[in-house]
C-alpha cells in the first residue's frame, strides 16, 4: 500500500505554495485531489481515517487506544485494489513534485499496523506503535482540520489550511512576516486594511528618513515619486495580496 498520508500532505503543501505565490496550479491538482476523494467511497474512507488518526484528541488513553484500533480494523477491510489504484493516480498527478515526507514516521506506524499480523512475536510491536499514535492523540496543541466527513470545500479551507501549514513550514520567517501572511488568509477586512495601512505609513516614515539623509538630488526625486504614488495608492480589497507583497519588499529595500 502506497503512505497516502504523504500524499495528501504533500497536496496540501501545493495549495498553500500556490496561494502564496498566487499560482493556480497548485490549487487545481488539491481540487483534482479532493473531487477523486469525493467520488471513490474508499479512498473517502480513508482519507477520513487519516484524518481520524492524525487530528483527534483524547483525555482518556484507554478511549484514545481503542479509537486507533478501530480506525486501523477500518483501514484495513478498506479494498486495497482502490486504494492502490488511486494512490497511483494521485503519485501521478503529482509527478515532477517533491512527495512531502515531515509526518513519515507517523504514516509508517499507521502502515505498520494495517499489514502486520499480528503474532505472538509482532504483538509486543504493535502494542508499542499504538502506543505511538495514543501518545500524540493525548497531546494539547492545535490542530487543522480540513475536510468533514461531507469533504465539501467551505470558502474557509483553503484559508484554515494554508495558516495552519504556513506556522509549520515557515516558522523561522519574521514575526512581522507571519503576521502579515496569517492577516491576509485568515483576518477580516479590518485587520487587512491596518496591514496595508501600516505598510504604508512605515513605507512613507523610511523614505521621509532617506530624504533628510541623503543630499543627492536625482536620489531625492526617485524617493519624492516613489512617495507620491504610495500617497495616491489606497486600500482596495481587490488589489490587497498583490499591494502588500509590494509593499513589504519596498519597506525591506528601503531599510
Amino acid at each position: 500500500m502506497n503512505n497516502f498520508g504523504n500524499i495528501k500532505d504533500t497536496f496540501k503543501s501545493l495549495v498553500v505554495e500556490s496561494m502564496i505565490r498566487k499560482d493556480d496550479k497548485g490549487k487545481k491538482l488539491f481540487s483534482k485531489f479532493l473531487k477523486t476523494i469525493k467520488e471513490n467511497k474508499t479512498l473517502k474512507d480513508q482519507y477520513l481515517i487519516y484524518n481520524n488518526l492524525q487530528n483527534s484528541k483524547f483525555d482518556d488513553p484507554v478511549q484514545a487506544r481503542e479509537f486507533v484500533k478501530e480506525n486501523i480494523s477500518l483501514l484495513k477491510n478498506l479494498n486495497k485494489n482502490h486504494i492502490t489504484k488511486g494512490n497511483d493516480f494521485f503519485l501521478k498527478l503529482l509527478k515532477g513534485n517533491k512527495i512531502i515526507k515531515e509526518n513519515d514516521s507517523f504514516y509508517k506506524d499507521i502502515l505498520f499496523l494495517v499489514e502486520t499480523k499480528k503474532t505472538p512475536y509482532s504483538i509486543k510491536k504493535i502494542n508499542e506503535t499504538i502506543n505511538k499514535i495514543v501518545k500524540v492523540m493525548l497531546e494539547k496543541e492545535q490542530v487543522e482540520e480540513i475536510v468533514t466527513e461531507s469533504l465539501n470545500l467551505p470558502p474557509t479551507i483553503l484559508t484554515n489550511l494554508a495558516v495552519n501549514k504556513f506556522n509549520n513550514r515557515y516558522s523561522n520567517i519574521a514575526e512581522s512576516e507571519k503576521e502579515i501572511l496569517k492577516t491576509l488568509l485568515n483576518g477580516n477586512n479590518k485587520n487587512k486594511e491596518e496591514i496595508f495601512n501600516k505598510l504604508k505609513r512605515e513605507c512613507i516614515d523610511n523614505i521621509d528618513s532617506k530624504l533628510n539623509e541623503s543630499s543627492d538630488l536625482d536620489l531625492k526625486d526617485k524617493f519624492l515619486k516613489v512617495k507620491d504614488k504610495l500617497l495616491n495608492t489606497n486600500y482596495s480589497l481587490d488589489n490587497l495580496n498583490n499591494n502588500v507583497v509590494k509593499l513589504h519588499n519596498l519597506k525591506i529595500s528601503l531599510k
